[in-house]
Order: structure tokens, then C-alpha cells, then sequence
């Protein structure tokens, strides 16, 4: 049994992170908790401050995955942080971002903390096309050679002021502030990324593994025309189960669900687009026929194509405010 609840049930920003913290709870003995079924709240966007979330989950998140991305920003804190393949620990001015479907979890040794967490889904890029674009080409969201960093006292500086001039936007109710939330979401993962490449690292020099790295490039050019885990394999001389073997464990999903997964991202990005009707985005991605687009997109998105096209200009109701 799910808990499903709507927007007016969140009285406070805090609302939601206490329904986590009762899934957390009733759900312990899931093994990796899938919190798109077991807290079914849909939201694009939300903010919070660490010391205002670590005393409701209790210094511990469990192992869980869902559809949407985190960044967080700890300035001060200690404890020990996985996000798939990598455990690192928590100490000040630590950076680190959590890709969608990911899985991951936290032990903080004490509440006595400070920072950020921002939580997002693409859909909420979807009305921009600037900054649509930008989102799509970030590797930070994608599959990044390293999920954390540790920055010095300037940078954390830096972001913490990005941070807080996304909660002020939030915490003032006005829907347009939308565009300017998205804008500075966006430059947190550009300098994200330039800090990476400042650290000069590669998967050389971190536990990444480069079929996963070769895998992933395929897809990028091949999702609208091969579908089949057989088709990859293929292409990267290794057996189907051995795809699996890997994608599993080192992005927390197997190959077929990675690939129906850029499916579902692709469409999206299409039906932000409102000039192309259905069947054209169906093509697009390599269906012949749109119902099956539609079936495929139902089942894996929870939502008819049509319907989440009408959602994406309504995505506001209860997310200001």
C-alpha cells in the first residue's frame, strides 16, 4: 500500500519531508525503498534547508531512488553519503549531486548541520527552451564521471548564495519567478561542471567503468532506433546478463530500464514542443505506430502523452506559494 496525497496536504515547506520520513519508516524493510510508489506526491521543484530536514528523517535516509534530481550543498556537517557506485564522506563544504533513478542514502552523524537541498524534475525545464536545451546537454544530470566534490570555503560561498536566492524566489509566491528559479538551477549545474573539470577528473582517476561510459554514448545516438539490451550488447562485444551486471551496479538500473528511461526524457522534451502533434513525436523516437508510443509512454510515465502535454502549463498549482 502507496500513501498517495495532494498538494493541500502539505501545510509547510517541511510537509513533504516528513511524508518521506514516514515511508522511511514503514517501507525499512523494502531494501531500497522506490519512493515515486511509495510516496505519490508529483512535484517539479523544491528547496529546503539541511538543518531544517535532518532532525525530521533522523539523521539517516535509507536507501531509495526516485524519478526526479538533488543537489546539496552541505557547508557544515559530518557523516557518510552513497550515491550509486560511490560512498564518500560528508564533511564541510561538500558538494554533491544525485541523478533520477539513482540509488542512494545518507548518515549523518549529527543534526547539527547546515546547507542545501534542491530537488527537481526536468518537466520543470520543459516551458523554456533556452534553458531546455542547456538542462539536456548538462553531463552533471546525465551520468557524471563523479557525483561529489569537495569545494573550498570561497566556492561553497559562492553556491550558498545561489541557494538562498533560489529559496527567496520560492518563498515569495510569485509563479513568474519560475523562469529566474530555473536560470539559477541551471547555473548551479554549469559551475558543478566547471568544478569537475577543474578537478581534472576523469574516469581514470575515479571507479567508473567504461563499458557504462560507451554504453551510454550509444544510447545517446541510437534510442530512436534500437530498443532491444540485445542490440547494445552487441555493439559492445559482452553478453546481455553482463549489461545488466553492470549497469546495475553502477547506475542502480538494468539495461532495458536505462534505455526506456531516455525514451521517456526524449518524450518529454518533444511534448514540451507544441508543435509537433503525436504522431510525429511517436516517429521520432523510432515507433511506427503512435498508439504503441502512446502505450509505451503511459506505462512508463504514468500519464498519457496528451495529458502530459496539457500538465506541463498547470505544473504551477501548489508548487508557490
Amino acid at each position: 500500500m502507496s500513501m498517495t496525497f495532494t498538494n493541500n496536504d502539505i501545510d509547510s515547506g517541511l510537509g513533504l519531508i516528513q511524508k518521506y520520513r514516514d515511508a522511511f519508516d514503514k517501507y525499512q524493510n523494502d531494501g531500497i525503498i522506490e519512493m515515486d510508489k511509495r510516496v505519490k506526491y508529483r512535484f517539479d521543484f523544491q528547496i529546503y534547508r539541511m538543518e531544517d530536514i535532518l532532525p525530521i528523517v533522523s539523521r539517516v535516509i535509507p536507501p531509495m531512488r526516485q524519478s526526479t534530481y538533488s543537489i546539496a550543498l552541505i557547508k557544515k556537517g559530518a557523516g557518510e553519503q552513497s550515491i550509486g557506485q560511490f560512498t564518500f564522506p560528508i564533511t564541510d563544504n561538500s558538494l554533491f549531486v544525485v541523478p533520477r533513478y539513482v540509488i542512494h542514502s545518507s548518515k549523518y552523524t549529527s543534526t547539527d548541520c547546515s546547507g542545501y537541498l534542491l530537488m527537481f524534475d526536468i518537466d520543470f525545464f520543459l516551458n523554456s527552451s533556452f534553458i531546455k536545451d542547456r538542462i539536456g546537454r548538462n553531463r552533471v544530470l546525465k551520468n557524471p564521471p563523479q557525483p561529489y566534490l569537495h569545494i573550498d570555503e570561497q566556492k561553497a560561498r559562492a553556491l550558498a548564495k545561489i541557494f538562498e536566492c533560489i529559496i527567496e524566489e520560492f518563498t515569495s509566491g510569485d509563479e513568474a519567478n519560475r523562469e529566474m528559479i530555473a536560470i539559477k538551477i541551471l547555473e548551479l549545474l554549469i559551475n558543478f561542471d566547471r568544478f569537475l573539470i577543474k578537478a581534472e577528473l576523469s574516469v581514470k582517476t575515479v571507479n567508473f567503468h567504461p563499458v557504462i561510459e560507451k554504453f551510454n554514448e550509444l544510447l545517446e545516438r541510437n534510442f530512436d532506433k534500437y530498443k532491444s539490451v540485445q542490440y547494445y550488447a552487441d555493439a559492445l562485444s559482452i553478453h546481455p546478463n553482463h549489461l545488466n551486471f553492470l549497469l546495475k551496479k553502477y547506475n542502480g538500473t538494468n539495461a532495458k530500464q536505462s534505455i526506456n528511461n531516455k525514451i521517456i526524457v526524449e518524450s518529454k522534451y518533444l511534448l514540451s514542443d507544441q508543435k509537433l502533434i503525436i504522431k510525429e513525436i511517436a516517429y521520432k523516437l523510432g515507433f511506427e505506430d503512435p498508439n504503441n508510443f502512446s502505450t509505451f509512454f503511459q506505462k512508463h510515465a504514468g500519464i498519457c502523452p496528451v495529458a502530459f502535454r496539457n500538465s506541463l502549463n498547470k505544473r504551477m498549482t501548489g508548487t508557490f506559494g
